[in-house]
């Protein structure tokens, strides 16, 4: 009750203050005390709010308080930081999903234009980045320097990381309504679509040149084909029609025994009926094709040297201002600890300056 009433005669500066300096350690009976006193919701020299203190050091209890008392859940530091995005950085997952549950922004940018999901895989959380996913926080979602969160983990050869983010991006795309991965082809002959896990040539299946209606595949030319870890039976149904089916028992491509008249229509599917394509002579099929990819690094062909060149520059630049960033966090740790030392000096001097005016009165009530 006593630091109850002490609180009364403090500013509101002072006020702010101490709330600061209570998320930071995580004083939850602290917090609640100063806010009943009044204590504003300010923040420190850098833009770092109480709720930025509690999130970036894991206070899981102090941060439920201060996003109960109306603490912007989405406030930024002078460098467009959110608490998301101190709490991803660190790795504190509850928070994380705490933050997320009461409607913070998963997308937000801060000044590098990087997301928390960014940041969570620039620090190999996994279990955030998993959690980021799962609210819809953007995959493709570029930095300042044109790095999506897979780039960052190809980067830091953060494999494992690398292919949840590939599946990610993958579903993203195919629950995407606006852009179905759509296949057209206008030919007048067989064609061959095999999907993952079937890699083939289609010109070493099906020659370009040949127009007529009769096409023959010969095992010559399917023997040049990719080989692939896997079998390919051929069925003919009694409706004239030719199924081609991979399956994976360890036999090469080359020994598929072929026909000699396929001019009938081909159905290519894969073993867990992902991908289905028909096609007959001369008819132009189009099919939307939704396939699962596997998880494997993503090709990145640059066409030009200038554009590696420019990429590098990117990248060194980029780093550059992530180590600024971190100098700076470090430096507005320095600067609190150098506050609180202040502090108890200024705490200190008050004391003695009531006991010297204790001293003071006593001394005149005995003149007296």
């Amino acid at each position: 009750m006593k630091r109850f009433f002490s609180y009364k005669h403090m500013s509101l500066v002072d006020l702010g203050k101490k709330l600061l300096e209570a998320a930071r350690a995580g004083q939850d009976d602290e917090v609640r005390i100063l806010m009943a006193n009044g204590a504003p919701f300010t923040t420190d020299w850098l833009g770092t709010s109480p709720l930025h203190l509690s999130a970036q050091f894991g206070h899981y209890s102090t941060t439920e308080v201060l996003l109960r008392a109306g603490v912007s859940r989405d406030a930024r530091t002078k460098v467009d930081r959110t608490p998301l995005h101190m709490a991803a950085s660190e790795g504190h997952t509850r928070i994380v999903e705490l933050l997320l549950k009461h409607g913070a922004d998963v997308n937000a940018k801060d000044m590098l234009k990087m997301s928390a999901l960014h940041w969570a895989t620039e620090h190999s959380h996994r279990d955030v980045v998993e959690l980021l996913l799962r609210f819809g926080a953007d995959v493709h979602a570029q930095s300042k320097f044109c790095k999506n969160a897979l780039d960052i983990a190809l980067d830091n050869s953060c494999h494992e990381l690398a292919e949840i983010l590939q599946v990610a991006m993958q579903n993203q795309i195919n629950t995407n309504p606006e852009s179905p991965d759509t296949l057209t082809i206008h030919t007048a002959s067989p064609q061959f679509i095999i999907g993952p896990g079937g890699v083939v040539n289609l010109a070493g299946l099906v020659s370009p040149a040949n127009s007529s209606k009769s096409t023959v595949v010969s095992a010559e030319e399917l023997i040049t084909a990719d080989s692939v870890d896997g079998a390919i039976q051929q069925v003919v149904s009694s409706g004239g029609q030719q199924v081609i089916t991979i399956v994976t028992d360890g036999i090469q491509l080359g020994n598929l025994q072929t026909g000699t008249g396929l001019n009938q229509p081909i159905i290519v599917t894969m073993p867990d009926g992902q991908q289905v394509l028909t096609v007959s002579d001369t008819e132009v099929a189009e099919e939307t094709v939704v396939s699962e990819e596997p998880c494997v690094k993503r090709p990145r062909v640059k066409e030009e040297d200038d554009a590696q060149i420019q990429q590098t520059l990117s990248l060194e630049d980029f780093q550059e201002k992530v180590s600024l960033l971190k100098q700076l966090e470090q430096a507005n740790r320095e600067a609190q600890k150098y506050r609180q030392q202040f502090l108890k000096k200024e705490q200190e001097a008050e004391a003695y300056r009531q006991k010297l005016e204790a001293i003071t009165r006593q001394s005149a009530k005995k003149a007296a």
